[in-house]
């Protein structure tokens, strides 16, 4: 029927279903349970009436009239050769059968697979249910199965997607807590050595600034109801705002040489956070691997107008394994305690600026981040 094919939640399945049986059924009473054979089966309100209040509201998967339905198109009490099966069944129902004024029960199957079925009351005209009658109980009720299975689906589906999400979004917070647990681990490691000094204080407060703003953005992104990261563009020198980032790095990861080589001033429109975020974690990166004891940061302007980023390091290099994408993958790191979550978190940031990001080896050894961006400023060339 329309009713049920337009249907796509289950209680819009099972008040369609209601609906198109008290409009093609002389009857008068119509109870629809649903469930599986594993938890049993519930009765649901078909319509704003309230359920009635019986032991039959409930239906163990176990219940003889379950098992028979699971095999049989329909269960009539008013069977003209009742055998032993059928007076099990009677009995095993006696709690709700009779209470409710039933004499049809039809099965909401596919196969075998039953979700649920129907209860009908005796014909009001005071007539039997007939050939007919069954026919056209088996043909609405497969569909209505094929329906609730649907929508069920559909229902996994969505939960999945939000399951999913909510773990994208557990493995960036819990990213960002573990760089800024970092970065004042090595506050701590080193304040009582230099505490006293005011660079080094001026460093902490700076350091401890940090740790909060990032906390809001984390806050920020959980509070998101569409839990997409949205870019918030300004106009600003790249090489300006990249040495910026690194004398702050510099501070903090002091065992690591970093030289910076730039090219002429590059005026960009991009989101300083997300980028800031991006360089930290391959910065970050660089210090938690084996040999390293330098990182080079370079830029450079192409002649298709692509502002390219290249981040290269003197350490033993990225596992061939992982290579050319796999260490962009979550929860892949070659490191000893790593959450391969970092380098991840840097590849969706990078496409977030609209940008590609590739690794590599480099001669010898070392590893290299290339990251190219269409985000020169109006103007620029």
């Amino acid at each position: 029927s329309t009713e049920l094919h337009g249907a796509r939640s289950e209680i819009e399945v099972v008040r369609a279903l209601g609906k198109v049986l008290a409009d093609c059924m002389y009857t008068s009473e119509v109870f629809i349970w649903l469930g599986d054979t594993a938890k049993g089966y519930e009765i649901v309100p078909s319509s704003g009436d309230q359920l009635p209040d019986t032991d039959g509201r409930a239906i163990a998967a176990h219940n003889k009239l379950v098992m028979y339905l699971t095999a049989h198109p329909y269960f009539y009490t008013v069977d003209q050769e009742p055998d032993e099966e059928w007076h099990e069944v009677v009995e095993s129902g006696e709690n709700f059968l009779e209470p409710l004024g039933l004499t049809l029960v039809v099965p909401l199957s596919i196969g075998r697979r039953l979700v649920g079925f129907v209860g009908l009351s005796a014909e009001f005209t005071g007539g039997d249910y007939g050939k007919d009658d069954f026919d056209l109980l088996t043909a609405l009720c497969g569909q209505t199965a094929s329906n609730i299975l649907a929508a069920r689906i559909g229902e996994k589906l969505a939960q999945q997607r939000e399951e999913q999400t909510w773990s994208r979004i557990s493995a960036f917070v819990l990213h960002d807590i573990k760089n800024a647990s970092t970065m004042l681990s090595l506050l701590q490691e080193n304040a009582p050595a230099h505490i006293h000094e005011p660079e080094f204080q001026s460093d902490m407060l700076e350091l401890v600034d940090d740790a909060l703003k990032r906390m809001g953005r984390v806050e920020k992104q959980l509070l998101s109801l569409d839990h997409q990261i949205v870019p918030t563009l300004e106009v600003f020198e790249l090489n300006t705002f990249l040495k910026e980032c690194t004398d702050g790095l510099t501070n903090k990861l002091g065992s690591i040489r970093i030289q910076n080589h730039f090219s002429d001033d590059i005026m960009v429109s991009s989101d300083k956070n997300l980028l800031s975020s991006i360089v930290e974690n391959i910065f970050l990166n660089a210090f938690e691997a084996e040999g390293v004891t330098s990182v080079d940061l370079e830029t450079l302007v192409s002649k298709g107008k692509r502002v390219t980023i290249k981040i290269s390091d003197n350490g033993a290099g990225i596992e061939k394994a992982l290579l050319p994408d796999g260490l962009f993958l979550p929860f892949r790191s070659s490191k000893k305690g790593g959450s391969g979550i970092g380098l991840w978190q840097v590849k969706r940031l990078v496409e977030t600026l609209g940008g590609i990001i590739q690794a590599g080896n480099k001669p010898g050894s070392g590893a290299y981040f290339l990251m190219q961006f269409s985000m020169l400023a109006d103007g620029e060339e």
